[in-house]
Protein backbone atom coordinates (compact mmCIF):
# COMPACT_ATOMS: atom_id res chain seq x y z
CA UNK A 1 0.00 0.00 0.00
CA UNK A 2 1.15 3.22 -0.88
CA UNK A 3 2.03 5.78 2.28
CA UNK A 4 0.91 9.36 2.01
CA UNK A 5 0.02 12.06 4.20
CA UNK A 6 -2.58 12.21 6.07
CA UNK A 7 -3.21 8.66 6.66
CA UNK A 8 -3.65 7.01 9.90
CA UNK A 9 -2.67 3.71 10.94
CA UNK A 10 -3.03 1.44 13.51
CA UNK A 11 0.20 -0.46 15.03
CA UNK A 12 1.18 -3.04 17.42
CA UNK A 13 -0.24 -0.82 20.44
CA UNK A 14 -0.30 -2.70 23.65
CA UNK A 15 -3.71 -3.61 25.28
CA UNK A 16 -5.66 -0.94 26.61
CA UNK A 17 -4.40 1.22 23.70
CA UNK A 18 -6.01 0.08 20.72
CA UNK A 19 -7.24 3.64 20.06
CA UNK A 20 -3.79 4.37 19.57
CA UNK A 21 -2.60 5.46 15.98
CA UNK A 22 0.38 6.03 13.99
CA UNK A 23 -0.64 9.35 11.80
CA UNK A 24 1.58 10.22 8.99
CA UNK A 25 2.49 13.65 8.80
CA UNK A 26 4.89 14.52 5.77
CA UNK A 27 7.45 11.73 4.08
CA UNK A 28 10.66 13.08 2.69
CA UNK A 29 12.79 11.23 0.03
CA UNK A 30 16.70 11.93 -0.45
CA UNK A 31 18.17 10.79 -3.57
CA UNK A 32 15.59 8.75 -4.45
CA UNK A 33 16.37 5.76 -2.68
CA UNK A 34 15.89 6.86 1.52
CA UNK A 35 12.40 7.90 2.12
CA UNK A 36 11.27 8.64 5.92
CA UNK A 37 8.39 9.00 7.08
CA UNK A 38 7.41 11.84 9.47
CA UNK A 39 4.45 10.68 11.89
CA UNK A 40 2.88 11.07 15.38
CA UNK A 41 1.55 8.65 17.44
CA UNK A 42 -1.48 10.01 19.53
CA UNK A 43 -3.17 8.12 22.59
CA UNK A 44 0.22 6.23 22.81
CA UNK A 45 0.82 4.62 26.44
CA UNK A 46 3.24 6.24 29.21
CA UNK A 47 4.38 4.44 31.85
CA UNK A 48 5.25 6.79 35.02
CA UNK A 49 7.73 5.69 37.80
CA UNK A 50 5.51 4.07 39.82
CA UNK A 51 4.15 2.12 37.09
CA UNK A 52 0.72 3.48 35.93
CA UNK A 53 0.01 4.24 32.40
CA UNK A 54 -1.85 7.16 30.86
CA UNK A 55 -2.04 8.18 26.99
CA UNK A 56 -0.09 10.99 25.37
CA UNK A 57 0.69 12.20 22.06
CA UNK A 58 3.79 11.84 20.65
CA UNK A 59 4.14 15.11 18.16
CA UNK A 60 6.96 13.61 15.75
CA UNK A 61 8.58 10.53 15.05
CA UNK A 62 10.43 10.58 12.01
CA UNK A 63 11.29 6.85 10.94
CA UNK A 64 12.92 4.96 7.47
CA UNK A 65 9.98 3.71 5.50
CA UNK A 66 10.87 -0.12 6.81
CA UNK A 67 10.63 0.82 10.25
CA UNK A 68 7.08 2.91 9.66
CA UNK A 69 6.03 -0.04 7.67
CA UNK A 70 7.45 -2.53 10.81
CA UNK A 71 5.14 -0.59 12.68
CA UNK A 72 1.52 -0.35 11.26
CA UNK A 73 -0.97 -3.16 10.90
CA UNK A 74 -3.93 -1.65 8.74
CA UNK A 75 -5.08 1.75 7.06
CA UNK A 76 -7.55 3.31 9.70
CA UNK A 77 -7.93 6.49 7.87
CA UNK A 78 -7.22 9.41 5.55
CA UNK A 79 -7.16 13.41 6.80
CA UNK A 80 -6.28 12.53 10.27
CA UNK A 81 -5.85 15.72 12.70
CA UNK A 82 -1.84 16.00 13.18
CA UNK A 83 -1.17 17.91 16.71
CA UNK A 84 -0.17 21.19 16.87
CA UNK A 85 3.44 21.09 17.61
CA UNK A 86 4.41 18.58 14.30
CA UNK A 87 5.39 21.44 12.35
CA UNK A 88 7.03 23.34 15.20
CA UNK A 89 8.96 19.86 15.50
CA UNK A 90 9.49 19.20 11.79
CA UNK A 91 10.79 22.48 11.73
CA UNK A 92 13.55 21.47 14.67
CA UNK A 93 14.02 18.27 12.71
CA UNK A 94 14.85 20.02 9.59
CA UNK A 95 17.09 22.55 10.80
CA UNK A 96 19.12 20.27 13.27
CA UNK A 97 22.97 20.39 12.46
CA UNK A 98 23.57 16.67 13.35
CA UNK A 99 21.42 15.31 10.59
CA UNK A 100 18.22 14.00 9.27
CA UNK A 101 18.10 12.01 12.45
CA UNK A 102 15.62 8.93 12.02
CA UNK A 103 14.54 5.74 13.81
CA UNK A 104 15.34 2.74 12.04
CA UNK A 105 13.67 0.59 14.75
CA UNK A 106 9.68 -0.19 14.82
CA UNK A 107 7.27 1.93 17.08
CA UNK A 108 4.79 -0.69 19.42
CA UNK A 109 3.66 2.13 21.56
CA UNK A 110 6.41 3.06 23.76
CA UNK A 111 8.96 5.90 22.70
CA UNK A 112 11.23 5.00 26.12
CA UNK A 113 11.68 1.44 24.31
CA UNK A 114 11.89 2.23 20.66
CA UNK A 115 14.77 4.80 22.04
CA UNK A 116 16.26 1.33 23.76
CA UNK A 117 15.93 -0.16 21.27
CA UNK A 118 17.49 2.30 18.53
CA UNK A 119 20.36 2.62 21.00
CA UNK A 120 20.73 -1.18 20.70
CA UNK A 121 21.03 -1.46 17.15
CA UNK A 122 23.63 1.18 17.08
CA UNK A 123 25.57 -0.57 19.28
CA UNK A 124 25.14 -3.77 17.83
CA UNK A 125 23.53 -5.33 20.61
CA UNK A 126 20.01 -6.94 21.55
CA UNK A 127 17.74 -4.74 23.29
CA UNK A 128 16.01 -7.45 25.33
Amino acid sequence: MDLAAGQSWTYRAPAGFETSRLLIGAIASFDGQRTIVLAAAVHAPRRHADGHLDMVTIPFLPMTEAAFRASVVDLDETAAELPEQFAEKLQEWSNDPRGLSTFTVRFEGFLDQMIAHQMAEIAGLSAA
